[in-house]
C-alpha cells in the first residue's frame, strides 16, 4: 500500500512538472504579428539608446521576415534561443506566410524574399519547401567565390527593384567565403486619406531636447481623427487613403525648459512597448484635431548583429551556431545583419523602403454627436508607426528629432 501511495505522488509529481514545462515553454510562443510587434519595441529602445540624437528609422516585419528564413533551418539550442528570445514558434512561418499573401493584395505594400546560394550549395528539400510555401523564395546560385562584385551587383538590384530604387545599395562589399544570404525587401507607398494643404505648411519652431531649436516645415490640418492622451501623452492615427494602413504618432508630453514650458500635471512618460501601444490605440476615440506634423525624409543604415546579442540571440552568430536544418553541405552561422531603410512624408503622401540581408558562412568548431477637441501639435521628438490596421501589425517604426 505504501509502495502503491510513492508511486501514485511521483506519478502526480512528474505529470504536474510536465505541465508546468510545457506552460513555459509555451509562454515564450507568440503570433508572428505579436513577435514582429514585440520585436518593434525592444529593438527601438536599444537603436535609440546606440544614436547619438535618439533618432532611428526601421522595419522590423522585413528585419522578422528575413530572421524567419535563417529560424527555418536552425535546430537544436540555436532554435530554442530564437523561439525564446523572440517569440517564434513553428507556426511562425505559416502565420507570417499568410499574412504576407494578405497585405500583397493591397498596392500600396510590396513584399519579396529572396535566397541566394554560393555555387554548388545545396539546400534541404524541406527547407526549401518551407522558403517557397511561406516566404515565397526561390535560391539562386551565385559565383560568391570568383565573381564576388558581380554577386554583390545581382543582389543590390533585386534590391533596389524591389524598393523601387529607394535603397540601391544594401550590400556594400562582399566576402569571397559567403556560402548563402538570405533577403527581404518591402516598399509602401500611399496618399493620405485626406492630404495637407500644401498653403498651410510653414516654417515652426522644433524643440529636439534642451535648449536647442531648429525650424522645420510644418505641415497644419484641422480635422477628424482618432485621437488618444493619457497622463500627457498624446496618441493619433491618420489614415492613408488605402484603408488598410494607418502613421499611428505618439507624442510625449513637453519637457522642462521646452518652449518655456513646465512638465503638465500629473504627465508621466511612457516607455513605450507593446502592451502600452495597444492599450494606447484600443482607447483612441474621434475627436477634431488641430494636427501638426512635420514634413520629413530619412535614411538609415543599421549593421544589426549587436542589437540580436543585446536581445539574447548569442548562438545563431557563434561557431556553435546549428542551422543544420538547412544543408548537409556546410556547418552555418550568421555573420551580419544587414538593414537600410528610407521614408519620405510630405503633405501627400508617404513613401517609405526597407531591405534585410543576413550573411551566413561557415562555422568554424463609442460615437458622439459633437466631437470633443485635441491640439496634437508634433513639435518636438515624436515616434511614428506605419501601422496594418486590420492585424495592428507594425511595419515600420522610427523615432523624429530632427538632430
Amino acid at each position: 500500500m505504501k509502495t502503491l501511495r510513492i508511486i501514485l505522488t511521483w506519478f502526480f509529481i512528474i505529470i504536474f512538472l510536465f505541465s508546468f514545462l510545457s506552460s513555459v515553454k509555451e509562454s515564450f510562443a507568440m503570433t508572428a504579428n505579436e513577435s514582429i510587434n514585440n520585436f518593434a519595441f525592444n529593438a527601438a529602445k536599444v537603436l535609440r539608446e546606440n544614436s547619438n540624437s535618439g533618432e532611428y528609422f526601421f522595419s522590423p516585419y522585413s528585419i522578422l521576415s528575413a530572421f524567419g528564413m535563417a529560424y527555418a533551418g536552425a535546430e537544436g539550442n540555436t532554435a530554442r534561443e530564437i523561439e525564446e528570445t523572440l517569440g517564434f514558434s513553428k507556426d511562425f512561418h505559416s502565420e507570417l506566410g499568410n499574412f504576407m499573401k494578405e497585405i500583397e493584395e493591397h498596392e500600396a505594400f510590396n513584399t519579396a524574399n529572396r535566397v541566394w546560394l554560393r555555387e554548388g550549395l545545396k539546400l534541404k528539400d524541406v527547407y526549401k519547401d518551407i522558403l517557397l510555401m511561406n516566404y515565397g523564395s526561390t535560391a539562386k546560385e551565385l559565383n560568391f567565390k570568383n565573381d564576388t562584385e558581380n554577386s554583390r551587383k545581382i543582389i543590390n538590384k533585386w534590391v533596389s527593384d524591389k524598393t523601387n530604387a529607394k535603397i540601391p545599395e544594401l550590400l556594400a562589399q562582399l566576402e569571397p567565403m559567403t556560402q548563402m544570404i538570405l533577403t527581404n525587401a518591402v516598399y509602401f507607398n500611399s496618399a493620405w486619406e485626406s492630404k495637407f494643404n500644401k498653403k498651410n505648411t510653414s516654417k515652426e519652431k522644433f524643440y529636439p531636447g534642451g535648449c536647442l531649436v531648429t525650424e522645420v516645415d510644418m505641415m497644419k490640418k484641422h480635422s477628424d481623427f482618432l485621437y488618444a492622451e493619457k497622463d500627457g501623452n498624446q496618441i493619433i492615427k491618420i489614415p492613408y487613403e488605402d484603408p488598410r494602413f494607418s502613421m499611428i504618432v505618439f507624442l510625449p508630453p513637453a519637457v522642462i525648459g521646452y518652449a518655456g514650458t513646465l512638465v503638465p500635471k500629473g504627465a508621466k512618460f511612457f516607455d513605450l512597448n507593446a502592451e502600452v501601444f495597444n492599450d494606447l490605440v484600443s482607447s483612441m476615440r474621434e475627436y477634431n484635431v488641430d494636427l501638426w506634423l512635420p514634413k520629413f525624409k530619412v535614411e538609415k543604415r543599421y549593421e544589426l548583429k549587436e542589437l540580436f546579442d543585446s536581445l539574447g540571440v548569442k548562438l545563431a552568430f557563434s561557431d556553435f551556431a546549428d542551422f543544420s536544418g538547412m544543408t548537409d553541405d556546410e556547418k552555418l552561422k550568421i555573420d551580419a545583419v544587414i538593414h537600410q531603410t528610407f521614408i519620405d512624408v510630405d503633405e501627400e503622401k508617404t513613401e517609405a523602403a526597407a531591405a534585410t540581408a543576413i550573411i551566413m558562412v561557415k562555422a568554424t568548431a463609442m460615437p458622439m454627436d459633437r466631437k470633443p477637441t485635441a491640439v496634437f501639435h508634433a513639435d518636438r521628438p515624436f515616434e511614428y508607426f506605419i501601422v496594418d490596421d486590420y492585424t495592428n501589425t507594425i511595419l515600420f517604426a522610427g523615432r523624429q528629432t530632427f538632430e
